[in-house]
């Protein structure tokens, strides 16, 4: 986990970025910073406050299908029309 209360690191959260031009990124970093400040037990960001893309959001995958994308995302991110595998949203 990246956050921890009392994490003085919290406070650079604040602002919210700026956006990458892709409707589908800005709102996967939405949500994945909010689940980040969710797990840490920390309040996010308003910023942070992820909302469902009108059309559903499926990058182009190196390796599988749009199928297999489909299948493999987690629950969280297709209640907001975005389709990532839950193995590409793991760090080393």
């Amino acid at each position: 986990m990246l956050l921890k209360d009392g994490d003085p690191a919290v406070s650079g959260w604040k602002a919210a970025p700026p956006t990458t031009g892709s409707a589908g990124f800005d709102t996967l970093l939405a949500v994945l910073t909010r689940r980040e400040f969710d797990q840490a037990g920390v309040r996010p960001p308003a910023w942070c406050e992820p909302r469902r893309l009108p059309e559903p959001w499926i990058p182009d995958h190196p390796f599988l299908t749009r199928e297999q994308v489909i299948a493999r995302t987690p629950g969280f991110l297709k209640e907001l029309s975005i389709f990532v595998p839950a193995r590409d949203l793991v760090t080393a």
